[in-house]
């Protein structure tokens, strides 16, 4: 897990979705919007999953494979789709990079 000084709060969350930019990718949407910090979320939408627990744990892989990669600054939050929560760790990673190298946050 990250630390939640860099995870997104309630009030950034509200912010970005009025404003932020989108990218869509096989696995995710990715909502984003520059920042000198980094700040990111994972979102797993209740129609993915019923099971709080399972979509926790998708929250949580996400959060660690952001841990290992050094971000620049900015806000971002990544939702789930209905691929990537079927998917395997590393294919999610490569994802992932891909798409903070497109909005050149890595």
């Amino acid at each position: 897990m990250i630390s939640k000084k860099k995870r997104v709060n309630s009030a950034l969350f509200q912010k970005v979705m009025k404003k932020g930019r989108v990218i869509h990718s096989p696995f995710f949407i990715f909502r984003y919007l520059d920042q000198e910090n980094p700040q990111y979320s994972f979102v797993v939408p209740k129609s993915l999953s019923k099971r709080a627990v399972f979509r926790n744990q998708k929250r949580r892989i996400g959060y660690n494979i952001l841990k290992n990669i050094d971000i620049l600054g900015g806000v971002g939050i990544f939702f789930y789709k209905k691929d990537g929560v079927l998917v395997e760790t590393n294919i999610l990673k490569d994802d992932i990079i891909k798409i903070l190298k497109k909005v050149k946050k890595l």
